[in-house]
């Protein structure tokens, strides 16, 4: 029998996000290396300036499922979560095009604008004990079936919300989940954000607001890891997340 991946759809179905003491062991020593490489390069680039970026290059889709998942999203989402969502798209868009990866825009903004719908307060006290990941994948799941959308793009999307928070990126997934874990990196953490024009963090920044987004995030996962104390979550705040967060190069 194939063992199912930490992290992934199929495991949440099994698992409902909760680890056993093996699977913490094993996500510990995937983490450790690239969260310490994480925070030398956040500050050994801090005041690196990067190659110019024409935002222009960063394409905003406009599908049905699109519309679904910004009408999710604003319905949902305080203005925290959804600037938040919004800044992952063009933080890992922008390092997709950077990266010169391949990568479909559609996937990319919905996985993105769905990847933290589990925080939000209609569903963060209702969802049981299940990793907010899962909740987030099925609530795109349900609006998925809903619209017929298509079944492969689904299963990338899916993956792609549930392993956002493994805590590191395996480089041979499909882009699209390489570059949701990126973005949502860069926004929560500030890793690879040196890659970023200035100018071009600026112009995020001041339409997408951070506001108290790191004072916020941190009551969320905090919440989360007292919700579902054998969540990746909770691995990650035992790693030191929340200290990483106060660190990040954001000013607020």
């Amino acid at each position: 029998m194939k063992t199912k991946r930490i992290g992934s759809y199929h495991w949440m179905q099994a698992t409902n996000g909760q680890l056993s003491f093996k699977e913490k062991i094993k996500l510990i020593q995937k983490i450790i290396l690239p969260s310490v490489m994480a925070s030398i390069k956040i500050n050994y680039f801090r005041f690196k300036t990067s190659h110019d970026f024409d935002i222009d290059q960063i394409v905003i889709p406009d599908t049905q499922m699109v519309k679904v998942a910004l009408d999710e999203l604003e319905a949902k989402a305080d203005i925290s979560i959804y600037n938040h969502s919004w800044r992952t798209y063009f933080w890992g868009a922008a390092l997709g095009h950077i990266q010169k990866q391949q990568f479909d825009d559609e996937s990319l903004l919905i996985a993105s604008l769905f990847h933290d719908i589990g925080l939000t307060e209609q569903h963060i006290h209702s969802k049981g004990c299940n990793c907010f990941t899962y909740e987030s994948a099925k609530q795109f799941e349900l609006k998925a079936k809903e619209h017929s959308f298509d079944e492969k793009k689904s299963g990338v999307i899916k993956d792609a919300i549930c392993l956002h928070m493994n805590g590191y990126i395996d480089h041979s997934d499909p882009a699209e989940i390489t570059l949701l874990q990126q973005g949502a990196s860069c926004d929560v953490i500030s890793d690879g954000l040196y890659r970023l024009p200035l100018s071009f963090q600026k112009e995020i920044l001041e339409k997408y607001p951070r506001k108290q987004f790191n004072k916020e995030f941190i009551e969320l996962i905090d919440l989360e890891s007292k919700n579902v104390p054998n969540s990746r979550t909770s691995l990650l705040i035992s790693l030191g997340l929340p200290l990483m967060i106060k660190s990040n190069l954001y000013k607020e």
